[in-house]
């Protein structure tokens, strides 16, 4: 037995398109389609699908219906699937998975599954990115709009970069000044935007990528390397790796993760990983 869970209003994805991947669904044997009404909905459909033993439930939509999906699958015997129709994809684009709506459908039901790491920001999981300084800026800007996509997500980004200022945090028992931080399970943010290239999925290590401050003329060089995965070798980048992170600021965390968008109401931050705690139909 295969479950989709899909969000209606879910990234770029355009009614057409929607109702084709209703049509695929009705036609799969043994599968159920449901449809998310409310945040959180995702993770109760996939937790009442572990109970059930179901084998795959396959998340429609952006990396936050991914995420919603996942957690609830956490430390289970029932699969992730994913059918990539987000703003950005990030996770599908690592795991290779098509980003074409009926091949994607295809691969999810076909193909078997594989043990990812699962990491954790304070207890919150995410299976992509998650962060702190410019791009929870970004993340949370973004999420106000009508429209998503990558044009409307740099239109946030250039915004944002004209009035943010660099923060200091205390990483450990040091204070770094930084532009944005960064804690990569996998390569990508999205898009292709590769901030930490080098990151398995499936290797018990986290990347934290530190982004520090610089000039303006400096943005568009940085913007080509993040494309291209060549950011490590930018001065500005400083990458550690490790299993477990603190920091903390002067101030109550604004976080992203997976790019959603989320205040905490504690200055203190703790991220760790749990290695291979998910299985998921992908490629490592």
């Amino acid at each position: 037995m295969v479950w989709f869970v899909m969000n209606p209003m879910s990234g770029t994805t355009t009614p057409v398109q929607k109702n084709k991947i209703k049509q695929i669904v009705s036609k799969l044997p043994e599968s159920k389609l449901f449809f998310t009404e409310y945040v959180g909905h995702a993770t109760e459909i996939a937790q009442r699908a572990v109970k059930e033993g179901v084998s795959k439930v396959v998340a429609i939509g952006g990396d936050g219906t991914v995420n919603e999906v996942g957690r609830g699958l956490i430390d289970s015997e029932t699969a992730l699937g994913i059918v990539p129709i987000g703003s950005g994809n990030g996770l599908a684009r690592h795991l290779k998975i098509p980003l074409k709506i009926d091949k994607a459908i295809q691969f999810a039901v076909s193909q078997s599954a594989v043990l990812m790491d699962v990491c954790f920001l304070n207890e919150i999981p995410f299976f992509c990115t998650a962060g702190v300084g410019f791009d929870a800026e970004v993340a949370h800007e973004f999420a106000k709009q009508n429209s998503r996509g990558l044009k409307t997500y740099a239109r946030m980004a250039l915004k944002s970069f004209r009035t943010y200022k660099p923060e200091t945090f205390q990483i450990g028992n040091e204070d770094k000044t930084v532009f944005a931080i960064t804690f990569a399970n996998a390569t990508q943010y999205g898009n292709n935007a590769m901030i930490s290239p080098k990151s398995k999925i499936d290797d018990g290590l986290i990347e934290m990528v530190l982004l520090k401050p610089f000039p303006f003329g400096a943005a568009p060089i940085i913007g080509v390397r993040l494309f291209r995965g060549t950011l490590p070798n930018s001065r500005y980048i400083e990458t550690k790796t490790g299993e477990l992170f603190s920091l903390k600021s002067d101030k109550n965390f604004l976080i992203h993760y997976d790019g959603e968008p989320h205040q905490l109401t504690t200055n203190e931050l703790n991220v760790n990983i749990k290695k291979q705690s998910l299985k998921v139909i992908g490629n490592v």
